[in-house]
């Protein structure tokens, strides 16, 4: 008798969890903007766009624009979605320095977060909003979908604020001639300044590499 009840909370139990799988389907989301009023993305779901937003104090820990959210999205009604998590960039920002041989010095090449004046993407208002305006781009300039992953990106940013590729942290031939071809697309940056001189910055980014 016992066991024959085992064997039905068991079935029970496996049905519930089942039910629940086929209910929601999983999905890893970009962010696209994040700002005082919340965090921005969108998805795609059956060949439809779906826009959601959550307010600040809903995502604990800490997180940038160019990390994504993973989230329980609803197969009948794509338009409710639940937060799971906070999927963190592969590249961290600590890291973004190109080395140079230079023996010039009125020629060196800064890391990003060393110098005073960072330089701002079109239409940022400070540094942190670069990572998001530079996805929407590259979304822009691509076939996007949710199947992606990011390539880290060392680019440089000269005084005037143009941006050239230096070296992609992937050795797909593919992969590489996609940055490259997306570098080159990409409009002026303002000019970097250090110390009040402008100067020549080395800077991480990272690209999505549509599936």
């Amino acid at each position: 008798m016992r066991e024959k009840i085992a064997i039905i909370l068991l079935t029970s139990v496996t049905v519930f969890f089942s039910s629940c799988t086929q209910k929601y389907s999983t999905k890893t989301v970009a962010i696209q903007k994040i700002d005082s009023s919340g965090i921005y993305f969108s998805y795609d779901y059956q060949d439809k766009i779906y826009n959601g937003h959550f307010v600040l104090e809903e995502i604990k820990g800490d997180f940038t624009s160019s990390d994504s959210l993973k989230l329980k999205i609803e197969k009948k009604q794509p338009d409710n979605f639940v937060f799971i998590t906070v999927v963190e960039r592969i590249w961290k920002a600590e890291k973004a320095i190109v080395s140079i041989n230079n023996n010039n010095e009125k020629s060196s090449v800064y890391g990003f977060h060393s110098v005073d004046k960072k330089p701002l993407f079109p239409g940022a208002n400070n540094e942190y909003e670069n990572d998001s305006l530079l996805f929407d781009f590259f979304r822009k300039h691509s076939t996007p979908s949710n199947d992606f992953k990011k390539i880290g990106v060392y680019i440089l940013i000269d005084k005037s604020g143009k941006a050239t590729y230096k070296e992609a942290m992937t050795k797909n031939n593919e992969e590489i001639q996609l940055a490259k071809s997306l570098i080159d697309k990409l409009p002026k940056f303002s000019s970097p300044f250090n110390n009040g001189d402008s100067v020549t910055i080395s800077y991480l980014i990272e690209i999505p590499a549509y599936n």
